[in-house]
């Protein structure tokens, strides 16, 4: 099979205070480097810079990528960028996710290929801050349909760590004929659920409540999950201002924070669960 002529690798990470979001992105004509900066207190910043296709190392879905001076591997992040400076020791969990069923985006070519690995940051220095003990999520992103990429519309809502619980979620949907498409990832109590996108959720099993709408000064996500032994309700939070503006195609912006707030309600479970400007919210609209 002929290698996607899109492909994205990234890493994300927040102690609460401080985050940021590190992409390493393949297009047909070029290889970007881009890495967005969360500060509280600071509106985050964007720093893009653009590079020969040649000079990115990288087999599209694998943990692996490397361009000028910036690499990833299974454990590890490292820069010697001037004006990236990183260098992170993780460990991954053992969970993951494939948010849409390999046979599905190998046999289609406008279904991408999107997948999440799950775990912590041991320790990162990025910039001024130090991270120890953070929730992280390495995820890859491919496809073969750049027309169709150019007019995605989707929604993100990443949630790696709640407090007293080891809840931790991650929902990813596209829009399809004025609807959402949603595909989660859940581990709860010892279990992990998997509902992808081309099975479980035709049966109404995860649906979006809300996608990014602006209401005051914040941007609100909400999504509700329903499986065998799984009741889920979630809300998602943060303030406009920290959102940046990741990337635009004509009238379609993604924007994304870092520093997003995410509440729980698990009918089975405590009545109210919540995490503090550690989640990763983005809407592409």
């Amino acid at each position: 099979m002929t290698t996607p002529p899109f492909a994205v690798w990234y890493i994300y990470t927040s102690n609460g205070t401080d985050g940021f979001l590190l992409d390493l992105i393949r297009r047909p004509a070029e290889a970007v480097l881009r890495m967005a900066v969360y500060h509280a207190g600071c509106s985050p910043r964007l720093i893009r810079q653009g590079f020969p296709l040649a000079d990115l190392a990288g087999i599209p879905g694998e943990l692996r990528a490397a361009l000028h001076g910036i690499a990833f591997d299974a454990q590890s992040c490292h820069s010697a960028y001037d004006g990236v400076r990183l260098d992170g020791q993780f460990a991954l969990s053992g969970r993951a996710m494939r948010f849409v069923p390999a046979w599905a985006s190998g046999v289609f070519k406008n279904v991408p290929d999107f997948r999440s690995y799950y775990g912590t940051m041991v320790r990162a220095d990025c910039e001024s801050a130090t991270y120890a003990d953070a929730p992280l999520v390495y995820s890859t992103y491919s496809t073969h349909a750049l027309n169709h990429l150019a007019s995605a519309r989707w929604v993100l809502m990443t949630a790696p760590r709640f407090s007293g619980t080891d809840l931790a979620f991650e929902i990813s949907a596209t829009r399809k004929f004025d609807r959402w498409v949603p595909a989660a990832w859940v581990y709860y109590a010892g279990r992990e659920f998997k509902l992808n996108s081309l099975s479980d959720t035709l049966f109404a099993r995860v649906r979006i409540r809300r996608a990014g709408e602006l209401e005051g000064n914040e941007r609100v996500f909400a999504a509700s999950i329903r499986a065998r032994g799984l009741d889920l309700d979630i809300e998602g939070r943060a303030p406009a201002d920290q959102f940046l503006l990741l990337d635009s195609e004509g009238e379609i912006k993604t924007w994304t924070t870092v520093f997003g707030v995410c509440r729980a309600s698990i009918r089975s479970g405590p009545e109210k669960l919540a995490t503090e400007r550690t989640c990763l919210l983005e809407i592409r609209n």
